[in-house]
């Protein structure tokens, strides 16, 4: 495939996440952040310039988590962050692509110091957990690390990190079963422990970590670089209260999350009174197969405040779609910031105007011991939502669906003579859906446009496995004046028999389009397609592969906005050009007719056809 095959890129706005706020109980129902902190008094110049110094401490943290990664996932896919709070657990600032770890970070230093008291905390120290149950992190594979931040003996913060590993235990390799029905299927679950003390590691705990993994080495390998980033953040923010003194430093942080607060309840204000909603489905709960999971939002806007509620999602499934409550909150904000200003700061003063409802018990705060470990989908949807009903009160920033269909895949191959096991583990990806101002953009993940797959030139390398297609999938997108991002089709020939684990959506039931555009296609995933073997996959599965089996991999495009036929027909003609729409659509879809040789405009028939 020629470099150039995903050329034509949208304009879309950045859609970043949100933080969270404050303190929040474990099983919490409601929240309503009404405390806003009082900005210090500090001149806007050393707010602006301290602020900046943060950002760039989270951005050596960031640098180093992804450089110091093992695993394809941490440094090719970035499947982690790291960032500050301050001595609360407020997030302050994240580096990474995947911004909705964010909520995570405040819970993970709650439940950190709920196990360690502060007045315990010494200098030196880092901690691990991974319990979603006691650290909000999105599943089980997604490690926090907590290094405490101390100038002249006193708390002034966190370094935080969460970042994903290839394989922790479970039921399967990569951890994340189709099968799993509860979480202790999910894989090694870890409570807030001492990681290192003084800077030395705790060497039991990483022999439980290595006894509990299929990969031991990859594993603690993206560990060690994790902790080492949140030292990274620790140190450099007690050099920044030397630098600047301490009272400055804690007041910048103040004034960080009391003006992104104010900020975005401008924004808010800015919009109607009104009410909004929006219900979606994913495939299954991957337990019952053949029945839908319902979710729902309803939005109301009153002065400067949203209160989110999601009391219509399905209760708690037996299988693994359920997402914990600080995922939710962070997939619903994220959305709530791509609705208003895409520039206004990720922290944790954006939930100050915003109440979220999570009932107990649903879909979207899920009781323990439920199993949480594909979650992805569902936080997609949940963004999705917020979205559309957002798109209603706010119709300027209104954006199509995207393709719905995230996830990932993971590829276990058992250890043979002289060669350890190995795990491919890769994340899905889809298109963005068309917006009023152009379309969207191409094989991308719906919350965190940063978090690339894996490089073909890696996965040849490091696995059994050849690629056969990598490309566009011709009418994968929603049709509209602004089309969807278009997907792609994926073929790998496997070379080992290994175990495979489906973790994906968008199967059965697919996304929509806005304001008269199209739906995407639905996406698949067979093995063997074509042959007389030929098997089509349920959108959760996990599967022995045979040495020689074909699996072919399409992931849809975005939702359409805006009519069809309103689309420039010089568009229509770019998008057959470059393989993204079939001579056939472009004639019965947009009403373009184009001679079949030289892709001329027929104007007469293009005319006729549209009237």
């Amino acid at each position: 495939m020629s470099g150039s095959a995903f050329g034509t890129a949208a304009l879309v706005a950045p859609l970043y996440p949100c933080f969270l706020a404050n303190s929040f109980p474990l099983m919490a129902m409601r929240e309503n952040h009404a405390t806003r902190a009082n900005v210090p008094d500090l001149d806007p110049i050393t707010i602006e310039i301290v602020t900046s110094r943060l950002a760039e401490v989270t951005a050596s943290m960031e640098h180093a988590l992804y450089h110091a990664g093992y695993s394809p996932i941490l440094r090719e896919s970035r499947d982690g962050t790291a960032g500050l709070t301050d001595a609360d657990g407020r997030v302050l600032m994240v580096g990474g692509g995947l911004q909705f770890h964010s909520l995570p970070y405040q819970q993970a230093v709650a439940g950190v110091t709920a196990r360690f008291p502060r007045e315990t905390l010494q200098p030196g120290d880092s901690f691990l957990v991974n319990d979603p149950y006691k650290a909000g992190n999105p599943h089980v594979p997604d490690f926090v690390t907590v290094t405490p931040s101390f100038h002249n003996g006193r708390l002034i913060g966190f370094g935080v990190s969460i970042a994903h590993k290839a394989d922790v235990g479970g039921l399967v390799p990569g951890s994340s079963g189709a099968g799993s029905r509860e979480i202790f299927h999910d894989g090694l679950r870890l409570p807030p422990v001492i990681y290192s003390r003084g800077g030395v590691v705790n060497e039991a705990v990483e022999d439980i970590i290595r006894t509990n993994s299929r990969i031991p080495d990859v594993v603690i390998g993206d560990l060690r670089g994790q902790i080492g980033a949140t030292r990274i953040g620790a140190e450099r923010l007690a050099a920044l209260c030397e630098e600047y003194g301490e009272p400055t430093i804690t007041g910048v942080m103040r004034a960080i999350l009391s003006l992104t607060a104010q900020r975005l309840s401008r924004e808010i204000a800015a919009w109607p009174d009104g009410k909004a909603s929006a219900d979606g489905q994913l495939d299954s709960d991957g337990a019952d197969l053949d029945t839908p999971v319902p979710f729902a939002v309803d939005i109301t806007k009153t002065g400067s405040k949203l209160l989110i509620d999601f009391s219509r999602c399905a209760p708690q499934t037996l299988g693994p779609v359920n997402v914990n409550p600080w995922t939710a909150r962070s997939a619903a904000l994220q959305a709530v910031i791509a609705s208003t200003d895409p520039t206004i700061p990720i922290n944790s003063g954006v939930l100050e105007p915003v109440e979220l409802v999570l009932p107990e018990g649903s879909v979207v705060n899920p009781r323990f011991p439920a199993t949480i470990n594909l979650y992805f989908p569902t936080a997609v949807l949940i963004y999705t939502l917020v979205m559309s009903a957002l798109g209603k009160l706010n119709p300027a920033r209104a954006v199509a669906p995207s393709g719905m269909v995230t996830g990932a895949i993971a590829l276990g191959y058992p250890a043979k003579e002289g060669r350890a096991a190995r795990v491919q583990y890769e994340l899905g990806a889809t298109g963005l859906g068309g917006t009023s101002a152009g379309d969207g953009a191409a094989i991308l993940q719906p919350m965190n446009q940063f978090t690339p797959g894996s490089p073909i030139e890696i996965t040849e390398t490091e696995y059994p496995v050849l690629t056969r297609r990598f490309e566009p999938w011709i009418d994968s997108a929603g049709a509209g004046t602004h089309r969807g991002g278009v997907g792609y089709i994926r073929e790998y020939e496997i070379r080992e028999a290994c175990t495979m684990t489906l973790r994906s959506s968008g199967h059965r039931v697919g996304s929509w389009g806005l304001d008269g555009g199209a739906a995407p296609a639905l996406s698949s995933t067979t093995l063997d397609a074509g042959s007389p073997g030929e098997e089509r996959l349920p959108a959760i599965a996990t599967r022995r592969i045979e040495t020689g089996t074909r699996l072919e991999i399409r992931r849809t495009g975005g939702g359409g906005w805006g009519a069809p036929f309103a689309r420039d027909p010089a568009s229509v003609r770019d998008d057959v050009a470059d393989g993204y729409v079939s001579l056939e659509a472009a004639r019965a879809v947009y009403g373009v007719v184009l001679d079949p040789v030289t892709l001329a405009i027929d104007e007469a028939a293009t005319k006729m056809r549209r009237s």
